[in-house]
């Protein structure tokens, strides 16, 4: 048969100690989970308790099995002589420290101390592992330890502690990873454990002492993944917004336990405009929240969103939903102290946390910031808190041209202006080289996808610069690209030079990650000198040819005059 025990009186992964009073011996379980338990279980001093006799020259093993919680109502706990679970196991959870301490109790013979661990066991406190609770636990239990020892679960969420006096032991779980929360409560182990296996009739129930014992503690553990939206989404020029959606999965939390805080937070990169920083949204299985279920805030660059007790009550209901907020800034800059120059790196982190629900079922508003405040600067890739999402990554780099007179090849021109346009192709494949094809909407604005283009006008060394264009992220294919397709066009020469036209005014550019290198250009672009009206001739050989054709009229104009004058003398 199965009984349910509430999570405020039997928290435990043991209780065989209070079944030799009462008639009854649990297996090791959590409090939320049903515990099969076996019948008419007699004190082991008495001659016919069906368990035999303690071996006293033994010594004990604890085994705790650190998992999720299971899903559905029909949860089943796990062996606690074998390890193996009735149920499906959910993921083990690694790194979860427990603390355990000898009570210093003769359980080998004397009824006196099983009835004492009896009594306890019947209500362990939720603070019994609090300076205070082991304080006050010392002395009801006087020969208890003082330091207790820690264990640490592995890969697959086991903890095995060997070489054990048979005694009773509370466990307390102390630390564990930050996306793990629901932290298992109190608990004791006996060594050794009675343990009535379970059979289709009580006839076929094997009674045993077991020396080596395993407990199987649950918990809840958030998911936590952070992504960016196509940029294109948003606009390719600096001063474009950036979204990054960030997904937590809603833990299953115990019964009888409410979330105590529920915090999304992200630490925006500096480059990131202060005062455009913002949640673009908030959603809960994919549908809206209300305003009155979180509120937002941004300090610095750090911008948290905080479950009110409205929300929290939401997320109580939702296990296994996905909630997700959308933060988002508009990037201002791409160089920053301590940072790669156009690299934004980014993480969010998440911080959670359980309590038993209060008597009047009301509990308190948390606070709007969380217990712990994430770094500013991203973590090391070999020191990622579990709390926090995978880093996620958007290149961008500057475009830097060049122009110059056709004529000599080298005189910088001022006054040349130009646009960018997205290449139809941004990444070609096969010849790898940039196409001048683009769509005229395409244009790169100053912000965003609206308002006015981008322009950029060449000073008098005949460069100009456009400051941030995207690159690629490493979250959109083709992830981390390094260099992006745009195309330069020439919207007015220079004064006096010929502003080209059609295809002639279009230049197709690679705009790579990062600044480009000093007096390397991503486009140099010749313009030559417009055709004039032909002015008149002043002097050279126009006018010795002047002067030649007027001495030859004179000459005969010389002649005539003289043949005029013999025809009259005659």
């Amino acid at each position: 048969m199965y009984i349910k025990t509430s999570i405020g009186r039997r928290v435990v992964c043991s209780v065989g100690v209070a079944a030799l009073l009462t008639s009854v011996a649990a297996i090791p379980a959590t409090a939320q989970e049903p515990v099969p338990v076996a019948d008419s279980i007699v004190a082991p001093a008495a001659s016919n308790n069906g368990f035999g006799n303690i071996d006293s020259k033994r010594k004990g093993s604890i085994t705790i099995h650190k998992h999720e919680h299971q899903q559905g109502d029909q949860v089943k706990p796990g062996n606690p002589e074998t390890g193996e679970y009735q149920g499906d196991p959910k993921e083990g959870i690694s790194g979860v420290e427990f603390t355990y301490y000898k009570l210093g109790l003769d359980l080998k013979k004397d009824n006196k101390d099983w009835d004492k661990l009896g009594e306890f066991n019947k209500s362990v406190p939720q603070d019994a592992c609090t300076p205070d609770g082991l304080k006050k636990l010392k002395e009801t239990f006087p020969s208890m330890d003082s330091q207790g020892k820690k264990v640490v679960t592995d890969q697959e969420g086991k903890a095995k502690v060997d070489d054990l006096d048979l005694d009773g032991y509370l466990i307390c779980e102390t630390n564990a990873p930050a996306n793990v929360i629901d932290k298992a409560a109190p608990f004791i182990v006996t060594l050794p454990y009675p343990y009535a296996s379970d059979g289709q009739e009580d006839s076929d129930k094997t009674t045993k002492w077991i020396y080596d014992v395993h407990v199987f503690p649950k918990n809840a553990k958030t998911r936590l993944n952070k992504t960016v939206e196509q940029q294109q989404n948003h606009g390719f020029g600096i001063g474009s917004e950036v979204h990054f959606p960030v997904t937590a999965e809603v833990p299953r939390i115990a019964e009888g336990r409410t979330f105590k805080h529920f915090y999304l937070v992200d630490p925006m990169d500096p480059r990131f405009k202060k005062d455009s920083l913002k949640v673009s949204s908030v959603t809960l299985d994919g549908k809206p929240l209300e305003e009155g279920d979180y509120t937002v805030t941004v300090k610095d660059h750090m911008v948290t969103v905080s479950f009110t007790r409205q929300g929290l009550e939401k997320l109580a209901k939702s296990a296994g939903k996905k909630v997700v907020a959308v933060f988002s800034g508009e990037l201002e800059k791409l160089d920053a102290e301590k940072r790669e120059y156009g690299r934004i790196q980014n993480r969010a982190y998440i911080y959670t946390d359980t309590q038993p629900k209060p008597d009047d079922d009301v509990p308190p508003e948390p606070p709007i910031t969380p217990p712990t405040i994430p770094p500013t600067d991203p973590p090391n890739e070999d020191d990622i808190p579990p709390n926090v999402t995978p880093e996620v990554k958007t290149f961008w780099g500057n475009l830097v041209i060049k122009k110059i007179d056709a004529a000599d090849k080298k005189t910088g021109l001022a006054g040349a202006k130009f646009k960018v346009y997205a290449a139809k192709n941004p990444y070609p494949n096969s010849s790898g080289e940039c196409s001048k094809e683009y769509d005229p909407k395409d244009v790169v604005k100053k912000a965003g996808k609206t308002g006015e283009d981008l322009e950029v006008t060449t000073n008098d060394q005949g460069t100009a610069e456009f400051q941030g264009l995207f690159v690629s992220d490493d979250q959109n294919d083709p992830k981390s690209k390094g260099f992006r397709c745009y195309v330069l066009v020439e919207t007015a020469a220079p004064a006096g030079f010929v502003t080209p036209q059609g295809e002639n005014a279009a230049h197709a550019v690679a705009v790579e990650i990062g600044k480009t290198p000093e007096n390397e250009y991503g486009a140099t672009i010749s313009n030559v000198k417009r055709d004039v009206p032909e002015i008149p001739l002043t002097g050279g050989r126009g006018v010795t040819l002047m002067l030649l054709a007027g001495g030859i009229l004179m000459i005969i104009a010389i002649g005539a005059g003289v043949v005029v004058v013999r025809r009259a003398r005659d």
